[in-house]
């Protein structure tokens, strides 16, 4: 088992090393999610109870799928999935000498997976998790007119790792390997049983999550005279706070805990370089940033209220496509 599971380090660690991109934001709550792929199993190894006698399966590589549901806390996620993979049987042997070239083993999962997001100011998150659960097995082997077929059900076991683009704050794609094994079955059927090792598949799948958070709510507060503002900058294309901006924030969370603030407006800017769209999305994302380290300094959430307003603001004036730091900021106002 520890050899198999290696894989699924392993794989983990080529995807979280690989650098990132652009900006992140994803939102958070309640998700559903979806995915299709292959799955390559492992030789099976069995032999005949009550014989001496040892045998091997080989598999075509086979179809795959999941459907899931779960809870997004931020970085941390889980969630409960049910997959199918199914294998066709290229060869079946015993001491060597083929017996069958047809069948099929699938096998059901009904898993429980617990998930760790990598956050590096992406749109692009590398993940890994691992889970646990049962594993319905089903094995068919065909030999001269005659069938071997039986149902049993394991412990199963997963590691995972991929790595997900938000699409949308609410849509995320997902690519993805898994690990799936399980203990070990024995299979019986017409007075013979089958006792296989534990098996390995090796699952690579594109999928989609979708994360029903709700729409930011605008609050009609009036608005109180002598507000405190302040302004988080940050660097090119990036909605990552610096070391100096977790400081403003810290200030103005500090501030906001000692008055009687009663709502914090969030606004996002960026500046000219780059696509009106692209510029109000990176907006938001920065927004984003601002309200969970808020959040995180004591904050309560529902105080903040949060927008992208893009380039349309600029605390500098330039042309179309100047990059003025002054204009790449988030201004904190305490009401």
């Amino acid at each position: 088992m520890k050899k198999n599971l290696m894989y699924a380090v392993g794989a983990a660690a080529l995807l979280v090393a690989a650098p990132a991109m652009a900006q992140e934001f994803q939102a958070t709550g309640l998700y559903v999610g979806a995915g299709a792929g292959v799955n390559i199993r492992q030789d099976d190894n069995f032999s005949v109870k009550g014989t001496n006698l040892d045998g091997v399966s080989s598999y075509d590589v086979g179809p795959a799928g999941n459907i899931y549901l779960g809870y997004d806390w931020g970085s941390f996620r889980a969630d409960a999935e049910v997959s199918l993979r199914t294998n066709d049987v290229t060869e079946a042997k015993i001491d060597n000498n083929t017996f069958a070239k047809n069948g099929y083993f699938r096998t059901i999962g009904i898993m429980a997976n617990g998930y760790y997001d990598f956050d590096f100011g992406s749109p692009f998150v590398p993940y890994i998790g691992a889970g646990v659960g049962v594993a319905m097995l089903n094995s068919e082997l065909k030999a001269n007119g005659n069938k071997f077929n039986d149902f049993n059900t394991q412990f199963a076991y997963q590691g995972i790792a991929g790595v997900s683009y938000n699409f949308e704050p609410n849509i995320a794609f997902n690519l993805e390997y898994r690990y799936l094994g399980n203990t070990e079955p024995t299979f019986t059927d017409n007075g013979v049983k089958l006792k296989y090792d534990s098996s390995n598949n090796h699952t690579i799948l594109l999928g989609v999550r979708y994360t029903f958070a709700p729409a930011p709510v605008v609050e009609n507060v009036p608005e109180v005279v002598q507000a405190r503002s302040y302004l988080v900058f940050f660097d090119f294309d990036s909605s990552r706070l610096t070391p100096e901006a977790k400081q403003i924030v810290a200030s103005a969370a500090a501030d906001a805990l000692q008055g009687k603030t009663t709502r914090i407006d969030v606004t996002g800017h960026t500046d000219r370089s780059g696509s009106d769209r692209y510029n109000q999305a990176l907006s938001v994302r920065r927004a984003e940033s601002v309200r969970r380290e808020l959040v995180a300094d004591g904050v309560a959430d529902s105080l903040i209220v949060t927008r992208g307003v893009g380039e349309s603001d600029p605390l500098v004036p330039t042309a179309d496509g100047v990059r003025e730091p002054q204009n790449r900021r988030v201004e904190i106002v305490l009401n």
